[in-house]
């Protein structure tokens, strides 16, 4: 027969160690299991479920191969036409891509469809983005095909927007919407999160000249990532 947690410990315990996590500074590592249930003089079943507990709530990362760690604080990104590299050098974080998937896309979605317009081709990019090593966004891109070559996109590890930039491609205006949701399978799994925890949906439509040139749509994690708009009369 296997453990079952005692409520009255586990209410007690998922408190005190509610407390001993914010005291930790972000990234600082958690006693293992073991010790925890040592502590206590519980099963680990109970420590388990109150880790669990504060991985919902976002104070707990669970790193493979490392334990459970102390969740960093949000990184605040300021929506707008710009570098995510850039933005998460600002907060001294290094930014690494990993490119999931890039290739010519001969039906894409009819939002796509409709902004870029028709005859244009798109290149369409998968890429994850980490600060840290911790995943802090899935972006799904769409470019005009004639302003990236196909080998540029399998390559695309750096700034986007800079890569553009060189070439006086980059977009000058646009707009982008934000809406809440819960992650799929395959988006929990890339960043790693409990397919309970809600994320961020940005979708951006991005012009040179009045021109269309990208059409964007990113998953965040909403504990991961906290957004700001400056306001202007």
């Amino acid at each position: 027969m296997s453990e079952q947690p005692d409520g009255s410990k586990y209410a007690r315990i998922s408190a005190a160690l509610r407390v001993q996590v914010e005291q930790l500074e972000p990234g600082a590592a958690l006693p293992s299991e073991r010790e925890l249930a040592q502590q206590w003089a519980v099963a680990r079943m109970t420590i388990r479920r109150a880790l669990a507990e504060l991985v919902n709530a976002g104070l707990v990362r669970t790193v493979h191969g490392s334990g459970s760690v102390r969740a960093p604080q949000p990184v605040s990104l300021r929506v707008q036409l710009g570098s995510f590299a850039a933005a998460l050098r600002a907060h001294h974080l290094h930014p690494e891509t990993e490119i999931l998937d890039a290739g010519t896309d001969p039906e894409p979605p009819t939002a796509v469809r409709d902004f870029l317009g028709p005859g244009n081709g798109a290149i369409c990019v998968r890429r994850l983005r980490r600060g840290d090593g911790v995943p802090l966004a899935l972006e799904r891109t769409w470019l005009r095909a004639d302003l990236l070559t196909l080998e540029e996109a399998r390559h695309l590890t750096g700034s986007l927007y800079d890569h553009l930039a060189r070439d006086g491609r980059q977009p000058d205006g646009g707009e982008e919407s934000v809406r809440a949701d819960l992650p799929d399978a395959e988006e929990a799994r890339a960043l790693q999160l409990p397919a309970t925890r809600p994320v961020f949906r940005l979708t951006r439509r991005a012009r040179l000249a009045a021109q269309p040139v990208e059409y964007a749509e990113a998953v965040l994690p909403a504990d991961r990532c906290e957004l700001w708009f400056p306001l202007a009369p």
